[in-house]
């Protein structure tokens, strides 16, 4: 990360607007998405012992449906803590992709926390633990999502039903949070940059 890429990033608003997946998904739950107040004070705290302002990144897809669900509650607590947020798409910065596959991350969303010298202090990837156990407890209830998924590159058919049942799923990953699951989102920011001692 650098200072140009970082610039080079959208702003909510503007990614939000050039979004061709899901945008009225994501629009709807920006007005939604309220993090609790204690996980704010706490990054706000945890990224005070930083002598400058720290910036986030978020690497994601128009397609991720994670993304989708999270972004909107990833956005308004770095408001809220004012802290500065770019949204990147990996495929439009492959360096960037790059930099997080050679640290073992393929799972997006990933919001990483920047210090002033651009050194990674701080990172969160995809989905709460509590979600993830979800979502694979939804997929294994359904053989056919996976099926689908590796057969929707060469069949037509299997896209259509796929694009179904995605949708499906995201409909439910969004009840997930709603229903309370975006406080592990939070929480687990914050213990991402929190010191090792802290508890949330």
């Amino acid at each position: 990360m650098n200072n140009a890429l970082f610039l080079d990033g959208f702003e909510i608003e503007a990614y939000v607007a050039s979004l061709k997946n899901y945008r009225s998904v994501v629009k709807s739950l920006l007005t939604r998405a309220t993090p609790a107040s204690e996980h704010v004070s706490a990054l706000r705290n945890s990224l005070a012992e930083q002598t400058h302002p720290v910036r986030a990144t978020l690497m994601t897809e128009d397609w991720c449906g994670d993304s989708a669900a999270n972004l909107p509650i990833l956005a308004n607590l770095l408001k809220a803590a004012g802290v500065e947020l770019r949204v990147l798409r990996g495929s439009e910065h492959p360096e960037f992709k790059a930099y997080y596959h050679n640290r073992g991350v393929t799972h997006i969303p990933v919001l990483s926390f920047w210090d002033r010298d651009w050194n990674e202090i701080g990172r969160w990837v995809e989905a709460p633990a509590r979600v993830a156990e979800k979502k694979a407890n939804w997929k294994d209830e359904r053989p056919q999502f996976m099926r689908l998924y590796h057969e929707r590159e060469t069949d037509k058919e299997a896209a259509k039903q796929f694009a179904v049942i995605y949708r499906e799923f995201l409909e439910q990953m969004v009840a997930w949070y709603e229903s309370g699951d975006w406080s592990e989102t939070t929480r687990e920011v914050v213990e991402a940059v929190a010191p090792a001692t802290a508890t949330v």
